[in-house]
This record gives C-alpha cells, sequence and structure tokens, in this order.
C-alpha cells in the first residue's frame, strides 16, 4: 500500500509539473491576432520615389478637405457634387514621393472596368473651381447660360464619403465637361491603383470638317467637326469663330455623345458670309491638339438678307444662286407706261427665307444700290407673289453697268410699276414677332408683396408686365403656368402645378396682368414659371418672346 501510495503521489506531481509548464508554454505562445485592415489603394509608377499602400484607415489619418464640385456630363447635364471629402491627390502622391519629372496619372478603380488617364497638369497644376451659378439638370440649349460669379477655387481630391473613394475634379470654365459620374471615377477605394509614369506625353490630333477649307459655299451651308477614327468621345472639339485660339471655355461643337443627344446639341456652324473657325482637341491623358484654321466665305455678293432674326447677314453671289434648284416664273409689270410680260429664272425669295428659318409674318424692304428703300410687305405676302431673285430674264443673263452678274427682284403683284425692281443689293427683313415684350415677372403674396418662397398648400401670385411694341391695340393670349417636379428645368419638364389663359387686348401703352394660385400640399423643391404670349388659343402665334426668368422654392417659411 506504502508503494503505490508513493506512486499516485509521485504521478500526481508529474501531472502538476506538466500542467504548469504546458500554461507556460501557452502564455510564451505568440498571440494571434484579427486580420489586418485590408489594402484599398496603391500609388506606384516610375513616377513616385516608392510604392505605397493605403488602408482606409491611412486615407483617412490624411488631411481632410471638404469641397463641393460642378460639372456637366455628355448628355449633357449640370451636376452638382455637394460637400465632397477627402485627402488632396496632391497629399496622397506626397506619401509616395512624386518626382518633378511626372508626367502621367492611369487610375484604374479595383474590382471595376472604370479606368481613366490625366496629365499630372491637368489634376495637380491648372487652377480648378467650383462655379455655383447654372441650373443643376438636363441642358435644354448649348452653351449653357452660365458665369464664372463667385467661383471657388477647388484641389483634386478622393472624396471617401462618397462611392467607394469617388475622384472629384474642378471645372477650368463653367461650361467644361467632367463626366458626371464617369470622369469623376468611382471606386477608386476598393483595391484601386494609381500608376504615376514619367513618359513622355501623346498630343491629341485635328479635327477635321465635311467642306475643304477656302471654299465658297452657299449662304445657310452647315460646317461640322469631327475628330479622327479611334478619339474617344469624352475628347472635346473646342472652337472659336472670333479669330482667338480656343481653349477651355470656347464654344464645344461635340458636348453631347453620339448615342445621347447629337442633333440637338452637336449644333453644325452656319456660313452666311466670311467666316473662320479655329478648333483644337482638348481630353483627359494627352496634351491638346494642334490648332487648325478652317476658313469659308459665299463669295462677293449679288444681294444680302439682313436684319431681325438673322444672327448675322446671308450674303449671296449669283454663282450660288445658280447651284441652287431654279424656278421659272411668268410675271407682268410696267415699263415705260406698258404692260410687259417676263419670263424670270432664279431661286424664290420664299425658299431662301424658310432655309433662314424666318417668320412668314414680317415684314420686308428692298434696298437699291443707292441707298433708297422700297417697302414690300410681308413675307407672306411676297410668297404669294412669287417673289424671285433672277440672274435670267427672258433667257438673258442680269448684269450691272460694270458687266458683272448680278440680280433684278421679280413679283407679281397688284401694282406693275414695282414688279421689276433693278439695282437691288440688299434685303432688310423688319421683325414684328415681338409684337408683345414680356418685360418683368414676380411672385408675390395676396396682399401684393414680393416674396422669394412659397408654402406647400401656399397662396401666391404671379404679376407678368407687358410692353406693346407695335403702337396698335393688340388682341393676345396670355398664359401663365407653374411646373415642378424631379424632371422640371428653367424651360421644360416636370409637372403643371398651376395654369391660366387669359384673351385680353393689350393697350397702347402695354399692361399688367396679376393672377393667383394655391400650391398644392404635396410638393416640395423648386417651381418653374412661364409666361407666353400668343394671338389665339386656335392658331397659337407667338406674338412675343416666352418668359423662364422666374423660379422659386416651395417651402415652409
Amino acid at each position: 500500500m506504502k508503494k503505490l501510495s508513493s506512486f499516485l503521489m509521485e504521478l500526481l506531481a508529474n501531472v502538476a509539473v506538466f500542467c504548469i509548464m504546458l500554461g507556460f508554454l501557452i502564455l510564451l505562445a505568440p498571440q494571434v491576432s484579427e486580420a489586418a485592415d485590408p489594402v484599398v489603394l496603391t500609388v506606384t509608377g516610375n513616377g513616385v520615389n516608392k510604392t505605397v499602400q493605403f488602408t482606409m484607415a491611412d486615407l483617412q489619418a490624411l488631411p481632410q478637405e471638404t469641397h463641393t464640385y460642378s460639372g456637366y456630363n455628355h448628355w449633357p447635364a449640370l451636376k452638382i457634387f455637394k460637400d465632397m471629402t477627402g485627402p488632396t491627390l496632391q497629399s496622397i502622391l506626397d506619401r509616395a514621393g512624386l518626382k518633378d519629372n511626372a508626367t502621367l496619372l492611369k487610375f484604374r478603380a479595383g474590382g471595376a472596368f472604370a479606368y481613366k488617364d490625366y496629365t499630372k497638369e491637368q489634376l495637380l497644376d491648372t487652377p480648378r473651381y467650383y462655379f455655383p451659378v447654372g441650373e443643376e439638370g438636363d441642358c435644354s440649349d448649348w452653351p449653357p447660360v452660365r458665369s464664372e460669379e463667385g467661383k471657388v477655387s477647388v484641389p483634386t481630391i478622393l472624396a471617401l464619403n462618397n462611392a467607394d473613394g469617388r475622384l472629384c475634379i474642378g471645372q477650368v470654365a463653367p461650361n467644361e465637361p467632367q463626366g458626371g459620374n464617369c470622369a469623376m471615377i468611382e471606386a477608386i477605394c476598393t483595391g484601386g491603383t494609381i500608376y504615376v509614369s514619367i513618359e513622355s506625353l501623346d498630343k491629341w490630333g485635328t479635327p477635321y470638317t465635311n467642306i475643304p477649307s477656302g471654299t465658297t459655299v452657299v449662304p445657310g451651308t452647315l460646317i461640322t467637326l469631327t475628330y479622327p477614327d479611334g478619339t474617344p468621345d469624352d475628347t472635346m472639339i473646342y472652337y472659336t469663330l472670333d479669330g482667338s485660339e480656343p481653349t477651355y471655355g470656347s464654344y464645344i461643337y461635340n458636348i453631347s455623345y453620339p448615342d445621347f443627344r447629337p442633333k440637338e446639341m452637336n449644333k453644325p456652324i452656319p456660313v452666311n458670309g466670311d467666316v473662320t473657325i479655329k478648333a483644337r482637341l482638348i481630353g483627359w491623358g494627352k496634351s491638346d491638339g494642334d490648332v487648325v484654321t478652317f476658313c469659308y466665305n459665299t463669295g462677293v455678293p449679288a444681294c444680302t438678307i439682313q436684319g431681325s432674326g438673322l444672327s448675322q447677314p446671308a450674303n449671296y453671289t449669283v454663282e450660288a444662286l445658280k447651284s441652287m434648284t431654279p424656278s421659272v416664273v411668268s410675271y407682268q409689270c410696267s415699263e415705260q407706261g406698258q404692260t410687259v410680260a417676263l419670263t424670270g429664272k432664279g431661286v424664290l425669295l420664299g425658299t431662301l427665307l424658310d432655309q433662314l428659318n424666318v417668320s412668314s409674318r414680317w415684314g420686308v424692304e428692298f434696298v437699291t444700290t443707292t441707298g433708297e428703300k422700297i417697302e414690300a410687305g410681308s413675307i407672306q405676302e411676297l410668297k404669294d407673289q412669287q417673289c424671285m431673285l433672277a440672274y435670267e430674264v427672258n433667257g438673258v443673263e442680269i448684269a450691272d453697268v460694270s458687266g458683272d452678274q448680278t440680280i433684278e427682284i421679280l413679283r407679281n403683284s397688284s401694282n406693275l410699276v414695282d414688279n421689276r425692281l433693278k439695282h437691288i443689293n440688299m434685303i432688310n427683313l423688319i421683325s414684328i414677332a415681338n409684337e408683345i415684350t414680356i418685360s418683368s415677372v414676380k411672385l408675390l403674396d395676396y396682399t401684393g408683396q414680393l416674396i422669394t418662397s412659397v408654402a406647400p398648400g401656399g397662396g401666391y401670385c404671379i404679376e407678368v408686365q407687358y410692353a406693346n411694341d407695335i403702337n396698335l391695340l393688340q388682341n393676345a393670349l396670355l398664359i401663365i403656368q407653374v411646373r415642378s417636379g424631379d424632371e422640371a428645368t428653367a424651360t421644360t419638364g416636370g409637372v403643371v402645378v398651376g395654369f391660366v389663359a387669359l384673351q385680353t387686348e393689350v393697350d397702347i401703352e402695354g399692361g399688367k396682368a396679376t393672377v393667383e394660385f394655391t400650391m398644392p400640399g404635396n410638393l416640395t423643391g423648386k417651381a418653374y414659371v412661364d409666361a407666353l404670349v400668343w394671338d389665339n388659343s386656335s392658331e397659337q402665334n407667338p406674338l412675343g418672346k416666352d418668359s423662364h426668368d422666374l423660379n422659386f422654392d416651395i417651402k415652409l417659411n
């Protein structure tokens, strides 16, 4: 028994020693830690001194800045990115030791299709801004109405509070497209990479036109600008018409992508005289393209059409008129007291004015080479009289005193004396389209006091003041409508939340109309006011330019 007891005591002692040693070994063993934070962004390349990997905590530890950014996408629509917060791109690259000779930054979003190349100059060296003036949302026309008023300088940042890391870039000029959600790349902080390169930069190519430079063309000829094959759609063709060098802020020809609204937004350039187009390509990731110049003219004009409704005079040479489909019409006129039958060959004035998109209600006066003005009635009357710019009469070409080819005016009016007009070199258009001018549109409360917003369910008034531009008592239909909703813009869209049509007589001194409305109780946001003036509800001919100047907030005061 003593031996057994001694054995058990020794066994227990050994077990105790083993347990103590095991516990000691456990204490000495390395502790298993939680998984390390994932790398969300890598900066590498021969344009930095070292490769640096960032976790989200690393990026958040850098100095943070908050800015608002503006930019157009290629629909186009103005996008505003408010209160974007994150480190500047400069601070991120400085951690990797950005080299002075770095030229190109290649962004690749982790696990996503988004990628983009930018030059270092575009993102870090060129001054960029947020432009607060402008209507957010879809553009109804291009170029947009914006200004540099109140612009705010902004750096390029990597916003950590939006879309898994969004690259936010300011605008150089108010009309510069940023690509919206496209150029401002998303998901950079999902394992993305910024490769910094010192390679020599490529240069964008040069645009070309549909008609060779130096060509004499028919007035109204449209010039299109096209970039070379293989050029990305977000590479913009900037151009000027005043002889200056195109750059940011100049006209943009191809703002809308080919699959979006190119016919509506990418408008050809009309030639109605001497036109000089200077154009260049500007886009991300390459140096700006070389400036190319295209020149066009309409020759020495035999006749010029000018006046209201035309942005510039339309000059017509005899050669240009002969290149059009000719009309042959019989006329009667009085010469030396005798009625004479004539056959004219040329182009009908109505055809030319239709090409210029001129209202048939406007007036016309012919001007001779000596400056004499001859009132000719309305465009519609001249159309009815088959008024012609004739370069042949009875088979004989018309020539001036020096023997150069020119034109005569032929028509079939009741006054035979004026049916053949010689030595006419100018046709003036006199617009009566603005018979009624809307001079102001105001938002008032029911007591007539100016207000700036309306509460949901609240009452308000719209006051429209208008002027009579023709000094005659005028019957007119005044239309006031109020639109709101997510799709509403200054000129279109949304739903109508208030509408009134008033048939009224506009006094020679003009007048004022005030209409009461009640705002639906379930609305908030922005409201837009349209004021229109027509002749009547059946014909619906505009008597003046529509007004879309007034908009206001729907909110609790």
